[in-house]
């Protein structure tokens, strides 16, 4: 049990880590249906097109898609994702 603040915030760094590490469920995406999150991190298996006139999240304000490179993680928190093209992967906690 923590006792001091260090201890309890090192203790609230843990369990934020700890839910980024070991997500509770992980959705292959691979068309342009709109998917319900809330998901805190889309990981790029292919270099894929974010519909954001689709899609609910964060990150970013307007009506700009934006391309996310095979390989990249973003993280942010995207309660509805639409995709234009591409395969990701979309981490919820």
């Amino acid at each position: 049990m923590a006792n001091t603040t260090q201890e309890l915030l090192l203790e609230k760094i843990k369990d934020s880590v700890r839910g980024v590490l070991h997500p509770s469920r992980v959705t292959f995406i691979d068309d342009s249906a709109q998917h319900t999150g809330p998901f805190y991190a889309i990981q790029a298996l292919q270099d894929s097109e974010i519909d954001v006139s689709d899609s609910t999240m964060n990150i970013i304000d307007g009506d700009v898609d934006f391309t996310i490179p095979r390989g990249v993680t973003i993280y942010g928190k995207f309660d509805v994702l639409s995709l234009g093209s591409g395969k990701v992967l979309a981490y919820t906690k």
